[in-house]
């Protein structure tokens, strides 16, 4: 039985909203101010929480921001009165799931909730909410995978390409493990200098350098109990990967201009979106600390390898930016997502989204139809060029084994279904590969 808590500071809407959703079968507590909602929250580890925006002593995104910052990425649906919508709208893009405005329409209430308990556990649609959504063979076994290890106290090495959503598993592990009331610490490794990225990760002494006045903790010790998460690992330099290698052999480092050894019980999870193993041989990536991080390795699917999801992606991009944006929800036609399968999607999910956002908020348009593709010359452009590639390539396989589609598949590294899908999208006819 998923279990819900509501905060509000109107007894008359506590009444109603848990008497219609205990109908549901959802197992519902209550609070009338918001220090006691974040208590109970904090307490009763709820699947969803349902908060008003505006309360007398701490307001809704206030318990919203405090729960993420303990690492607790429980999904929230917002009440907001139409004047506060923007405020609603802000917090979405934070990483809110949802916000229904006053009046209450509680079939609607009723439906965005039954979709997110439905989803593959309510943590994942909740922390996944943006990039992690699809329900294809791939896909399930990632949230079997991050199911798996997120009880463990394993360090975790996410690989694959940018825009596949690495660091929102990296959040859906730390948010089903242990460590869950405790941080979650993003860091892009990339993003900082060398001395900046270890003054960062490992804090400093007062006097260190200067203009170090004081002592300051780093992202280690402000991490400590929870999750580190080390995005774009590959692009650490040489002195940091040692300092990272002891951390990860003995728990402890020392901070830059100190001696002193500083213990903490931090998990480990890196992200790259580059293959570590090459650089291993280049020695640009020390071998001992690739191994010390790929204790348990996880890669993140292409988009181009879960097409089938594409409906459920497109459909789930509509309503999260019409809702957002305050924009009435068009109609996906079939048509157009199956344009959208042709494309190889460099920029994965992320530009997928990018894609449908750019869409609705230029056109916005009533059906999402194919002619909406035609001034995506990048799309268009890049369907042509994949498609006539790809086509050749199959008629090359089919060609060497002789028509057997099995053995097509094998060539090819696909299975024999999508094989036929491609045969009949690229319209390949018997006799361009028989000889």
């Amino acid at each position: 039985m998923a279990r819900i808590v509501v905060i509000d500071d109107k007894p008359n809407i506590l009444k109603v909203m848990k008497m219609i959703l205990e109908k549901e079968g959802y197992s519902v507590e209550t609070a009338g101010a918001g220090m006691d909602g974040l208590n109970l929250v904090l307490k009763e580890k709820p699947d969803l929480v349902i908060s008003d925006i505006r309360m007398p002593d701490i307001d809704g995104p206030e318990i919203f921001h405090i729960l993420n910052s303990r690492g607790y990425g429980v999904p929230f649906i917002f009440i907001t009165a139409y004047a506060s919508v923007k405020d609603a709208v802000s917090i979405i893009k934070d990483g809110a799931v949802d916000y229904i405005t006053k009046p209450i329409d509680y079939g609607y209430l009723k439906r965005i909730i039954a979709r997110l308990i439905n989803r593959k556990g309510v943590i994942e649609e909740g922390i996944n909410n943006r990039y992690l959504v699809g329900s294809s063979r791939v896909m399930e076994e990632l949230y079997s995978t991050i199911r798996m290890v997120s009880e463990t106290r394993s360090t975790i090495l996410i690989t694959g390409e940018s825009g596949t959503g690495k660091e929102l598993v990296a959040r859906a592990i730390h948010a089903k493990s242990k460590r869950r009331e405790k941080p979650f610490v993003p860091v892009n490794c990339s993003a900082l200098s060398t001395s900046l990225l270890e003054s960062e990760l490992f804090g400093y002494e007062k006097g260190a350098f200067t203009g170090a006045a004081n002592r300051k903790k780093g992202l280690f010790e402000v991490a400590d109990g929870g999750t580190i998460f080390l995005d774009e690992v590959s692009e650490i330099a040489p002195e940091i990967q040692v300092k990272l290698l002891r951390f990860l052999q003995e728990h402890s480092f020392t901070r830059v201009g100190g001696t002193e050894l500083v213990y903490v019980d931090v998990r480990v999870i890196a992200a790259t979106n580059r293959d570590l193993e090459p650089l291993v041989k280049e020695r640009k990536f020390r071998h001992d600390l690739y191994y010390r991080l790929n204790v348990i390795p996880i890669k993140t699917p292409a988009l181009r390898e879960h097409l089938e999801d594409m409906m459920e992606l497109v459909r789930h991009f509509t309503e999260k930016i019409c809702r957002r944006e305050g924009l009435d929800i068009p109609e996906v036609s079939v048509d157009f997502v199956e344009k959208l399968k042709l494309y190889r999607w460099p920029g994965n999910v992320r530009e997928l989204e990018n894609l449908i956002e750019r869409i609705l908020i230029l056109e916005r348009p009533e059906v999402l139809s194919p002619h909406l593709l035609l001034n995506e010359s990048f799309m268009n452009e890049g369907i042509l060029e994949e498609a006539t590639s790809e086509r050749e390539r199959i008629i090359n396989a089919l060609r060497l084994s002789k028509g057997n589609k099995t053995e097509t598949a094998k060539i090819l590294g696909m299975p024999r279904r999508t094989l036929y899908h491609k045969i009949e999208r690229y319209g390949i006819r018997k006799e361009e590969y028989r000889i």
